[in-house]
């Protein structure tokens, strides 16, 4: 039977232990009966499928949608997979009642590194030297950055998750969904007119993986949406957890067709985004800090 439902996407290179502290969070906030469940994305985590572009994700995502049972379905895509909740949006599926953006790739948001992330030979050896060679400083960051933060509830998931990744080739994964990105942009981009769900994009007022611009552009792009700024860098769903659950809880709940659940007093503030008057703007940022330039492979969207 179908269950209202909230999925979390995470990007790249990551897997769903990353979205536990926010699901834990939405939990508190949601009626009961709404299920918030956070999958491995194919070539991470313990999805056995190997990594693929945007096409690959979107059949899987319809096939896992529908194993699962799931709708109405609110989609959160966290930066890479913000670009395949985009296309799974602007394809108009009938199970769809929302999408959040958070931290999303979208117009303007490729950075010089990039193309130099995606380049043959080049783009090979920073992700094997970061990803593959690295992986005792890569597993360490994920720990003090993900496992630290999760519930004692949570942490044997978030654990499996993070395990699994150590038998995949995530340097590959990574590479993959880099050029996947380069080549499948403007698709995203052209997609964002055709969707018609409630959307609500989310952004960082320090993110230095998503230029400033980006979430301004998003606005402006898809139509019935609403901009929000949250004081942090690029992995909201880490660091501010409870502000994003805060955000998205209500909001969801109505797009499911249900009254929202109580929440803690006290909810984290949020800096609400203006829509641009002009259909296409230009490279204006909303955020308050500026576009920066990736860190090399160490945090890509």
């Amino acid at each position: 039977m179908p269950t209202p439902t909230i999925v979390l996407l995470h990007g790249q290179p990551d897997s769903s232990a990353s979205f536990w502290p926010l699901r834990r969070e939405l939990l508190l906030r949601l009626p009961s009966g709404v299920r918030v469940l956070a999958p491995d994305r194919p070539g991470y985590g313990a999805n056995p499928l190997p990594a693929a572009g945007y096409p690959g994700n979107e059949r899987w995502l319809q096939d896992w949608l529908a194993r699962v049972q799931a709708g109405p379905v609110v989609l959160v895509g966290h930066s890479w997979a913000g670009g395949l909740a985009i296309l799974t949006a602007a394809r108009r599926p009938p199970e769809l009642a929302g999408l959040a953006l958070l931290g999303s790739v979208g117009p303007g948001c490729l950075m010089r590194i990039d193309p130099v992330l995606a380049a043959p030979v080049v783009g090979e050896l920073i992700a094997f030297m970061t990803l593959h060679l690295g992986r005792p400083v890569v597993r360490w960051r994920a720990r003090s950055a993900i496992l630290d933060a999760l519930a004692d509830a949570d942490r044997p998931y978030g654990s499996a998750s993070g395990a699994a990744m150590r038998y995949r080739p995530v340097w590959r994964s990574f590479l993959l969904e880099q050029r996947a990105l380069l080549a499948e942009l403007p698709r995203i981009n052209a997609a964002l007119p055709l969707i018609t769900a409630p959307a609500m994009v989310i952004s960082g007022d320090s993110d230095s993986m998503i230029p400033s611009a980006t979430p301004t552009r998003l606005l402006a792009a898809i139509g019935n949406s609403s901009g929000h700024r949250i004081e942090g860098g690029h992995d909201l769903q880490l660091s501010q957890p409870a502000a994003i659950a805060e955000l998205i809880a209500g909001w969801a709940a109505r797009r499911l067709g249900l009254v929202p659940g109580p929440g803690p007093a006290g909810a984290a503030s949020a800096e609400p985004v203006d829509r641009p008057a002009e259909a296409e703007p230009g490279p204006v940022g909303a955020a308050a800090a500026g576009p920066v330039d990736r860190p090399a492979a160490a945090e890509p969207a």
